[in-house]
């Protein structure tokens, strides 16, 4: 799988949206700029928040966010609190998933 990088996003709100992603994790770099993050897919599906790694299984400290539904989350600022990467993953079989992006 690879990494999908918005760390060069400088335009708001933005969007990605990925078919396909299955079980483990899809791993997504963020930029400095954002300071919110929502996900969501066309099935239920995990949110990884910390233990990312592209490809691995789902960690067990996971949030389910469940089909056709988004789930919002505030990003911490501070150098040292700051998340840089996020992973989705779908909760079974596959899903289109996307991550909105604002500043």
């Amino acid at each position: 799988m690879a990494i999908i990088d918005l760390s060069g996003t400088n335009e708001y709100p933005a969007v990605s949206t990925t078919a396909s992603v299955g079980t483990t994790q899809q791993e997504i770099t963020l930029p400095d700029t954002a300071r919110t993050v929502s996900a969501g897919g066309n099935a239920a599906i995990w949110l990884v928040l910390d233990s990312v790694a592209d490809g691995a299984a789902v960690p067990t400290n996971k949030i389910s966010i469940p089909a056709d539904q988004i789930l919002e989350v505030q990003l911490p600022q501070g150098k040292n609190q700051r998340i840089e990467k996020i992973a989705v993953a779908a909760q079974s079989g596959t899903a289109t998933i996307s991550v909105i992006l604002e500043a």
